[in-house]
C-alpha cells in the first residue's frame, strides 16, 4: 500500500534574527509547572536569561522542538518571525529536540521570545498498567480518584508531568513524582467515560507499550510476488491485509493466492480497495464486494483513501458515504478506513462524522513515529485500530520491502467478519442504529445472517441491511 510518500519537510531555516528593543528589567515569574513542547517558527536566540541583555547559549534553527518547563515573564523584545511580534513571556526551556539542556549547555534551563514559538502538536503515547491504578483529577495523592483501572489496561497520555510525590507497592515497591497525563483508556476518550479532558496517574505503576503489546501483522498486494506465509507465521505476523481491488474492474492477481495462503497458515486475513473517487462509488463498492469473496472469519473490510478523484472535501466526504453505505447493504458490515493524518485532515477536513456514526474502526499510516498522529480529534475519541507504522519492512518470506502493521488490542474478534455484523444486528434491534424503523427491518434480516455467521447455509448478501444514520435519520448519501 502507498500512502503519501511524498511527505511534507521542515520549511527551510531561517538565517538570523533581530531582537531589538529596550529591556524593562524584571524577575522571571513562574506562570505553569507541566512541561510543553513548541516547535521554533523562526531561527531563535536561546539565553541564560528571561531577557535580551542575557547571553546567548545558542541559535536554534526554524522547526527546532523545544520542552518547557514554564512561561515567565521577562524583558521586552519584538522581533520579525515571519511576521513582526513582541511581548514580555518567555519560555523556561528544559530541553531542545529531546535532549536536556543540562546535558547540552552545563545549566538547568534557557530562556527564549515565547512569541517566536507554536506549540507542537501533542504526541499521544500508549502505556500499560502493571497493576491496579488510581486515576486521579490531578497530579496529586491527595486529589479525588476517578477511577481504578485493573492490571494490564492501556492507557493513552498527553504527557508527562512533575507533581506530588508518590510511593506504592505494584508488584515492586516504586516512587517517584512523575505522573501520566491520560487523555484515553482502553481507546475511549477520558471525557466520554469520566467527563473530565484528562487524568492523572503515577508513571512508575506503568511500562511503554511495546510492540509486544499490540498484534503484529502487514498489508500485501501483488508488489510483494509471491509470498511464502509459512514463514511469515513463523515470524510471528498474526493478521494481513491484502489488496482486492481497485476502482472499477481491476483485481489484484496476488489476491486469491494471498488470501487461501494466509488462511491456510492460520493467518487474519482481510481485504481492502483502493478507492478511486472519479469512479462512481456504488459502481466501486459492487465491485470490490464481488472480488473479495467475504466469508466468515475473515476482517472486516477496508476502504483505502489515498487519491481524491479531483473532488473537494465535501464530495469526497459524500462519495466516502456511499462507498461505505453500500458495502454495509450488501455486507452488513461497517467498512475501515485506511488514511494517513495529513490526506484526512487536507482533503476530508477532518471530519469526525465517520467516527461518530459507527465508523468507529481506523487503520492509520504514519510512519517513522513512536506514536501515530490520529486525525478528526483522535477519531471521535477512540483512537487508532489499526496502525500501519512503515512502508519499509522486512519480513522472512517475502522478498522486498512490505508495510507493517500493529492492531492495538490483544483480540481480533472485535473486527472480525461476522462477529461485528452480529454486533450490529444486536445494535440495530435495541435501536441503537439505523435510523427510524431499523429495528423492524433488521428482524427480517437478523435470522439469516445469524445462520450464514454462525456456519449455516450461505446467504446472497441482503440489499436491505441496515443503514448506518445521520442525526436527520437518512442515509449517509442523503447527509450534508
Amino acid at each position: 500500500m502507498f500512502v503519501m510518500r511524498h511527505r511534507r519537510t521542515l520549511l527551510p531555516l531561517v538565517t538570523a534574527i533581530a531582537l531589538v528593543t529596550a529591556v524593562l528589567p524584571s524577575l522571571a515569574q513562574p506562570v505553569a509547572a507541566a512541561t510543553s513542547d513548541y516547535l521554533a517558527n523562526c531561527a531563535v536566540n536561546v539565553r541564560s536569561g528571561p531577557k535580551i541583555g542575557s547571553s546567548v547559549r545558542a541559535t536554534i534553527a526554524r522547526g527546532t522542538k523545544v520542552t518547557a518547563s514554564a512561561t515567565v515573564t521577562g524583558g521586552s523584545y519584538s522581533a520579525d518571525c515571519g511576521g513582526w511580534v513582541s511581548g514580555s513571556t518567555w519560555l523556561k526551556i528544559v530541553a531542545i529536540n529531546g535532549k536536556s539542556v543540562s546535558s547540552l549547555y552545563g545549566v538547568s534551563a534557557v530562556y527564549a521570545a515565547k512569541a517566536l514559538f507554536r506549540k507542537a502538536p501533542v504526541t499521544l503515547t500508549d502505556f500499560l498498567s502493571n497493576c491496579a491504578v488510581n486515576l486521579r483529577r490531578s497530579a496529586t495523592t491527595s486529589a479525588k480518584v476517578k477511577s481504578v483501572i485493573p492490571k494490564n489496561t492501556v492507557v493513552t497520555a498527553s504527557a508527562t508531568v512533575t507533581g506530588g510525590s508518590w510511593k506504592a507497592n505494584c508488584g515492586t515497591t516504586v516512587k517517584g513524582s512523575s505522573w501520566l497525563k491520560i487523555v484515553a483508556v482502553n481507546g475511549k476518550s477520558v471525557s466520554s467515560l469520566y467527563g473530565v479532558s484528562a487524568v492523572y496517574a503515577a508513571k512508575g505503576l506503568f511500562r511503554s507499550m511495546s510492540s509486544n503489546g499490540y498484534i503484529e501483522g502487514i498489508d500485501v498486494s501483488n508488489w510483494q510476488g509471491r509470498i511464502d506465509w509459512a514463514k511469515v507465521r513463523g515470524a510471528g505476523k498474526r493478521f494481513v491485509i491484502a489488496k482486492a481491488s481497485e476502482g472499477i474492474g481491476y483485481e489484484d492477481a496476488s489476491y486469491d493466492r494471498n488470501k487461501s495462503g494466509a488462511l491456510a497458515e492460520g493467518i487474519a486475513f482481510g481485504a481492502y480497495h483502493f478507492a478511486r473517487p472519479e469512479n462512481d462509488p456504488i459502481k466501486e463498492a459492487d465491485w470490490f464486494v464481488k472480488v473479495a469473496g467475504y466469508q466468515r472469519g475473515m476482517l472486516i473490510p477496508t476502504l483505502d483513501l489515498e487519491r481524491t478523484g479531483g473532488r473537494g472535501p465535501k464530495g469526497l466526504t459524500n462519495w466516502t458515504k456511499a462507498w461505505l453505505n453500500r458495502v454495509y447493504e450488501r455486507l452488513g458490515v461497517r467498512a475501515m478506513i485506511y488514511t494517513s493524518p495529513s490526506f484526512w485532515r487536507e482533503n476530508l477536513d477532518n471530519t469526525a462524522w465517520f467516527a461518530n456514526n459507527g465508523y468507529a474502526v481506523l487503520w492509520v499510516a504514519h510512519w517513522k513515529t513512536t506514536s501515530p498522529s490520529v486525525p478528526a480529534s483522535n477519531w471521535g475519541g477512540r483512537s487508532w485500530t489499526f496502525w500501519q507504522y512503515s512502508s519499509t519492512g522486512s519480513v522472512p518470506g517475502i522478498s522486498g520491502n512490505v508495510d507493517l502493521d500493529r492492531y492495538r488490542y490483544t483480540s481480533l474478534a472485535p473486527v472480525t467478519y461476522c462477529a461485528a455484523a452480529l454486533a450490529a444486528i444486536a445494535l440495530a434491534r435495541l435501536g441503537e442504529i439505523g435510523g427510524p424503523g431499523a429495528p423492524a427491518r433488521v428482524g427480517e434480516v437478523g435470522a439469516a445472517w445469524s445462520a450464514h455467521c454462525r456456519g449455516g447455509a450461505q446467504l446472497a448478501p441482503p440489499e436491505a441491511a441496515v443503514r448506518p444514520r445521520t442525526s436527520r435519520g437518512h442515509p449517509p448519501t442523503a447527509a450534508r
